[in-house]
């Protein structure tokens, strides 16, 4: 059942609305992604499976709220302006299940992350924290991204790893109960 706030005054709840930060990959990075989880349906039938369309790495993660929160998009994409990083690349390389133990998120995950992707993490961080995100920016990032909701301790064979080479990051919004994404920016990783 979705989760609502009410209106003070009665009116009809709003849907929550996510705010964060993330890398989508390419159409031939999602291409990969997408026969790794075609690979594990077999082995997984009461995996609720992500469209490929929603794949992505997030990066940090701004909240949620009961409708749409302009203020925490604006300064979300002015914290972004202007920030540039040494392109690098991401091999997510095995399979872990994340967050709630009764229906976690199977996901596909880095061992480690190279410093250029951790300077990369860190330096968006404080631009947020400067921005007033601290309350809201992760401490610790574990590059995953999230092929399906799986039953309680899933199985996690050997994948075979993939390359992402982000050319981006995007400020995205989700809205709940609809299956698209929105955009709300999008800023090329460029040599500093």
């Amino acid at each position: 059942m979705a989760r609502h706030q009410d209106d003070l005054f009665g009116g009809a709840p709003q849907p929550l609305h996510r705010l964060f930060f993330a890398f989508r990959p390419s159409p031939s990075e999602r291409e990969q992604v997408t026969g790794v989880a075609e690979r594990l349906h077999a082995s997984h039938p009461r995996t609720r499976w992500v469209s490929p369309d929603r794949y992505h790495v997030t990066l940090h993660y701004l909240g949620e709220s009961s409708g749409p929160r302009e203020d925490w998009g604006l300064r979300a994409r002015e914290a972004a302006e202007g920030f540039a990083a040494t392109p690098f690349l991401l091999e997510l390389d095995h399979l872990i299940a994340l967050g709630n133990p009764r229906r976690p998120a199977l996901t596909v995950a880095a061992s480690s992350a190279s410093a250029a992707l951790t300077d990369f993490w860190r330096g968006l961080q404080e631009r947020l924290i400067r921005a007033g995100f601290k309350d809201h920016v992760g401490r610790n990032f574990l590059p995953h991204l999230t092929l399906g909701y799986s039953e309680p301790a899933p199985a996690t064979p050997a994948v075979a790893p993939i390359v992402l080479a982000p050319a981006g990051f995007e400020l995205i919004q989700s809205v709940e109960g609809q299956p698209d994404y929105q955009c709300l920016g999008h800023w090329p990783i460029v040599q500093r």
